[in-house]
């Protein structure tokens, strides 16, 4: 990586972590189409292949040796090289490379607390996307280290709850499930968004008494884990692993090895 990488010197870029299987990638079209709107956003051009990166990530996963597994891919798009200062490059060169780790998805129970270090900010552009930015959550996944718990929920700046470090939050109420809106600063999750077209799925402001009342999850594209606690505080309602199992394989599209009761 040369040392003029704007994404290694300004954390100027987006990334994207999908699920790929050895039928492919889960949900593809949805997170190419959120890369592109970070690449959009921040004014990358030109935009990556689509078909380039399907192609290495493809050959990547036969290199891993991966036929029965699964990995989560990261696709990392920077501004690539550029001189001192903010002015961006002209003509500007994206660097681009993949990342790819063998993952089995987790649904096991998380204790969380409520970060003091770090919020979120609906009225931020960068909590659109998927920058290379990540410092805040860092400085709250280590509170939530320090404090032995497996981490750590944003607050938005109007102090209801926007997210947890990698992932979307989501609390039970009654048989509705509830997430906080993007006007609290929580990033447009693809897995949120398939929950979000589920009949009584909503978006609405999320309190700790709620949380506490409805339990929860918290919700990425390679895990769907059921809240415990949150700052010591076990929540009244927790919903099994194994139906946070089946609720992640339905949102993946895996509708026939679902049991509809979990709804």
């Amino acid at each position: 990586m040369p040392l003029d990488d704007r994404g290694l010197n300004l954390a100027d870029g987006v990334f994207e972590t999908l699920l790929w299987r050895p039928d492919g990638p889960v949900l593809w079209p949805q997170h190419w189409q959120r890369l592109q709107r970070g690449c959009a956003l921040l004014g990358l051009e030109p935009e990556p292949s689509a078909a380039r990166i399907q192609a290495l990530a493809a050959e990547g996963f036969r290199r891993l040796g991966s036929a029965r597994g699964q990995v989560a891919l990261r696709i990392t798009v920077s501004r690539g090289s550029g001189e001192r200062g903010l002015a961006i490059p002209q003509p500007q060169q994206p660097r681009l490379w993949l990342q790819l780790h063998a993952v089995t998805p987790c649904f096991a129970p998380v204790d969380v607390i409520t970060s003091r270090l770090a919020r979120r900010h609906g009225d931020s552009a960068s909590s659109r996307c998927k920058t290379l930015n990540y410092t805040d959550a860092v400085i709250a996944r280590r509170e939530a280290r320090m404090a032995a718990a497996d981490d750590a929920l944003l607050l938005s700046s109007t102090g209801h709850y926007a997210c947890a470090t990698a992932a979307n939050l989501w609390i039970r109420r009654g048989m509705d499930w509830l997430t906080p809106g993007l006007d609290q600063g929580c990033l447009p999750g693809i897995m949120r968004g398939q929950l979000l077209q589920r009949p009584g799925s909503h978006e609405r402001p999320v309190s700790r008494q709620a949380l506490l009342a409805g339990g929860g999850i918290l919700l990425n594209s390679v895990s769907c884990r059921p809240i415990r606690s949150l700052d010591g505080q076990a929540t009244r309602r927790q919903l099994d692993p194994q139906d946070a199992g089946q609720l992640f394989a339905r949102l993946c599209g895996d509708d026939q090895c679902i049991a509809p009761e979990i709804y």
